[in-house]
Order: structure tokens, then sequence, then C-alpha cells
């Protein structure tokens, strides 16, 4: 080794030494408590930059046997970071054991002034952490697809992952309005880590994998980090529905396998850009107060084209462009890998959209008059003589036709969101879809008739009536469109209203126009989906009013009597 780089060798081993002690605590601290969730990210983070810098400069210094499990933590690390890898206890011990190789094979490269004494350890400690990362079963040991669900857990299992899927879809389904508030994506990332805690609990590894992987990517975003896809919100969706289609199909013996994990796992991986100074600060290749001095040259630049963070640093000598273009490529491959996974998915997914549009609906609701029926009768039970434990029965008949009528009415909220927003995400619309009232449905003589009619309003509202994105934008409107969904009592009756500040419909109504119904729909921008609507509400001897502001959105409000 040349006489320059033993005088460089010291402050790197410093460096090095000192990162390490510092990181040692915490790693210590996890080894013995794995499930400490508040622990993990700083320990992955800090260890991170470690290695990043051990491999950033043992290549100057050719210290090739050090860098070589370096290499192959980083690479492990990277993946837990993204979330698609688990930081399992045997995962936290191979971090434990890199942390205590680098502190002694630094004192050893300080005192011979090489790594070859390193050899053999390096290699094996390399190849131990590689079989971690790359075999699959590492992240399915003692634990496969989970454990046959007792008809006890069953019920408690599949109400506790509904409530936590809806409340994440929720916040997906309105990102363009959470994503401002980053404390908002902070617990939506929470509500993530419960719902892979609860997947875990059950032994459900795959769903536990991609819940782990959507709260990493959540809290990264609420940390700073900026995405690099337009809509993010897409991605964590198509998750959401993988996930309620996995755990659909549960069998006790298939358990609850989620469909194209590792597409699902690879997109999300790929979603976050980190900014250039970053990466190469976590490469090893600069310290952040030369990122500061190179930030501070770059913006005081005021001759023609503003240069990169990375020719800045090329120009002040702090780096050569073959390692700002390698830390880029890094950062542009996981992208080009998740842009492969997006477009997989979305082929697929799209599909089942239109599948979800077509018959979603039939599988949740239940016929309103049924229901009806079914209450009168248990009325009339409880009028009846019977014996104590008959009437306790009764009484959790009636309960549990409450509950019908509220899942019921519950799930209709969240397919209207999603049909407004599948059918605006298909041609280039946003849409911010709001829904109140809808419990007073129950008051009226055919629930899933007009939850049927509110699907149809909403789609007509979502597929004709917004504009696109940039259409909107040329109108002076704002990008995301809207679509509000409101039930409210009118004296007897109960009505129903879905409006839009779309386009609103062409032709000569007068402006603005309030009238019932009573023509047939057709001409530019109507649906002939409306004609149904309004037949349904006649034949509940109700009606439907249209309120038109051509270029700035429809109003359509159904009126029936209430049941009495």
């Amino acid at each position: 080794m040349a006489e320059h780089e033993h005088h460089q060798l010291g402050p790197f081993v410093d460096t090095s030494l000192r990162m390490v002690r510092q990181i040692f605590p915490f790693v210590r601290a996890l080894v013995e408590q794995p499930d400490r969730d508040d622990l993990a990210p700083r320990v992955i983070g800090s260890c991170f930059r470690l290695v990043r810098f051990v491999i950033g400069k043992a290549a100057d210094h050719g210290l090739e046997h050090l860098a070589e499990p370096a290499g192959a933590m980083e690479y492990l690390l990277d993946r837990v970071r993204s979330g698609v890898l688990l930081l399992t206890p045997r995962r936290i011990g191979l971090v434990a054991e890199t942390c205590t190789f680098l502190e002694k094979g630094l004192n050893l490269i300080a005192a011979e002034q090489s790594d070859h004494c390193l050899a053999h350890s390096a290699a094996a400690l390399a190849s131990a952490i590689r079989s971690a990362t790359d075999e699959e079963e590492a992240d399915r040991a003692g634990y496969g697809t989970g454990a046959p669900l007792s008809v006890e857990l069953r019920e408690a299992f599949f109400w506790e992952t509904d409530q936590l899927l809806s409340t994440v879809e929720q916040e997906c389904v309105l990102w363009d309005f959470i994503a401002i508030d980053l404390e908002r994506v902070a617990e939506v990332s929470r509500v993530s880590r419960r719902l892979k805690q609860h997947f875990a609990l059950y032994g459900f590894r795959e769903p536990e994998r991609v819940c782990h992987a959507l709260e990493a990517t959540l809290r990264r975003y609420a940390e700073g980090e900026f995405f690099q896809t337009e809509y993010p919100e897409r991605v964590f969706l198509r998750c959401i529905d993988a996930l309620r289609a996995a755990v659909a199909s549960y069998t006790p013996v298939a358990g609850i396998v989620v469909a194209d994990v590792e597409h699902h796992l690879a997109a999300l991986q790929g979603m976050m850009r980190q900014p250039s100074g970053e990466l190469l600060v976590e490469a090893g290749l600069v310290d952040p107060e030369t990122v500061l001095r190179a930030l501070a040259a770059q913006h005081a630049s005021c001759k023609g084209r503003v240069p990169r963070l990375g020719e800045v640093l090329v120009a002040m000598g702090e780096v050569t462009p073959e390692e700002v273009d390698r830390v880029l490529r890094q950062q542009h491959d996981k992208r080009a890998r998740a842009t492969e996974a997006e477009n997989v998915l979305a082929d697929r997914c799209g599909r089942e959209a239109e599948d979800r549009r077509t018959f979603g609906f039939h599988e949740v609701l239940v016929d309103g008059r049924r229901l009806g029926r079914m209450g009168a009768v248990i009325e009339q039970l409880t009028s009846l003589a019977m014996p104590p434990e008959h009437r306790t029965l009764v009484v959790k008949l009636q309960a549990l036709l409450r509950a019908c009528g509220r899942d019921a009415l519950a799930s209709l909220a969240r397919r209207l969101q999603r049909v407004a927003y599948d059918l605006a995400a298909r041609s280039d619309k946003r849409v911010h879809c709001t829904i109140e009232g809808l419990e007073l449905l129950q008051e009226t003589e055919d629930v899933s008739g007009l939850a049927d009619a509110l699907v149809r309003l909403v789609e007509n509202s979502a597929e004709h009536g917004l504009e696109p994105v940039e259409n909107r934008r040329r109108a002076g409107k704002r990008t995301t469109g809207r679509i509000d969904v409101l039930v409210f009592r009118h004296g007897e009756e109960i009505w129903s209203s879905v409006e839009d500040d779309g386009r609103g419909m062409e032709g000569d109504l007068d402006l603005p126009r309030t009238h019932p119904v009573e023509d047939d729909f057709t001409g530019p921008g109507r649906s002939p989906g409306l004609v149904a609507v309004r037949a349904m509400v006649t034949a509940l001897g109700g009606d439907m009013h249209l309120v038109n502001r051509p270029g700035k959105g429809t109003c359509i409000t159904l009126r029936v009597p209430r049941r009495v």
C-alpha cells in the first residue's frame, strides 16, 4: 500500500469505528427485543449508512475483504428498508455479526495496514448474509401460509382485517388530500403496521410482507422522501385489493396466499426517490457538510443552465463522474423493475376492477324487502309465549339482522368510493368522493335497489361528468374532481343525491334548471343507465330530479317515501 494511502487509512478507520460504536448499543437492544418497532428503523438506517460508507471508502484503499460482507449487508438492508424483506431475528443477528466483524476488522487493519487476514471470515459472513437475503424460505420459516383458523377465531380475524384494510383504503382513495398532511400519512403507516402485526399473529406470512412494505413506503414518505411515480395511490390500492382477494380466498389448507406477491413488493420497493446528495452520502462518497457546500454553490450559479448537484461535486473534486453514475444507475434500475411490475399489475387489476364494477355490489348488499320481512317475522316471534332460552335466541336474531344492514351499508360506502376512483383512474381523471348519511337508506322500502341506483349515478358522474385532469386545468378548475353522495330525510321522504363538479349535461336545458327528469337521456354526455335509475325510483313511488349547470356540474336527487 502506498505511503499516501497509509496516511488516509487512519481517518477512514477512525470514522468507521466511531460509527460502529454509536450503532452497537441499539443493535444489541434489538437483538434482545426483536419486536421493538420503534428501534428497528433507527438500526436499519444507521447500519445502512455505515455499510455504504465502508463500501465506498474501502474500495479507495483496496480493502476488498472488508467490503465483501458490507456489500452483502447493503443489499439486505436496502430490501428491508424498502419493506420487501422483514427484519427477522435471524437478520437482526446478522446485522450484529456484521457490526462485530467491522469493529474487529478495522482494528486489525489499523495494526497491519491490510485486510488479508479477514479473507476467510469475510467470505463466510457474506455467504450467510446472501443466504438470508436470497432464500425465499428465510421469510417463510416457521410460518408457511398460516395455521388453520378455528371457528371461534375466524369471525374475529376477518372482522378486524376488514376494518384495518378499510381504514387504509379510505385514506389511499383520498390520497390527494392526505399527502400534504405528513402526520396523517404517518398514521396510515401505523395502521399498516397494525395490519402487518395482525397477519403475523396468525402466521400469514405473504400478507405480512406486503403490509410491511406498505408501512415502510408510507413511513419513508412521511419522513421526507419523495415518490418517483405520479400516482402512488394506485400502487397502494392494488396492494389493498390483493390483500382483500387473498383474505376472501382463505381456506384452512391453503391459508392466505397473495397473488403476484413479488410484483407487489417490487412495485413498492421502487416507489421512493432519494435526492442525489443523500444517495452519495449513503454510498460513503461524500459527507453531509460537503453536500451542503455543493448545494450552496449550485444555488449561487446564475449563468445559463443550473448545474446538477452531481456535476457540482465532480467539479469540486469530491467524486468522479463514474461514482455519480453508479449511484444514480442503482436508483434508476430499481425504478425500472418497479415500473415493469406496475405494468403487469395494472393490466391484471384493470380487469378485476371491471369485475368489481359489474358484480361487487351483489356480493355485499342484501335485498331490503327481504330484510324488512325478516324483521317483521322476528317481531311476531317476540309476541309469542316462549321459554326464556328461546327468547334469548330471538334477541340474537334481532342483533344479527341489524348487523347485516349496517355491514351492507358500510360496504356500500367503500364500494361507491372505489367505483368513482377506479373509473376516474382509467381515463386520466382524479376524484374526491364523499359519502354521508347512507344509514338512512334502511328507512326505505328497497335498500339494495337504491344502493344500485347510487352506484349507477356515481358511475355516470365519474365516467361522463368529470373531465380529465388537463381539461379541468384549462377550464380553471381544480385538477381533482368532486363527487358528493348525500342521503337525508326530507319530511316523509328519503332524498339521495349525487352531485359532481364536472362538465354538466349538454343540450338546451336552462341555466340553472331544476326539474323532474322525464326525457329519454339520449344525447351528448348522457348515460342510458339513468333510464334504469328512473324506472327503479318510479316503482318505489318516488321521482328523480336534476339540476344541470353546464360547465360546472350536475346534481341528481332521488326522492322516495320513507318506510312506515
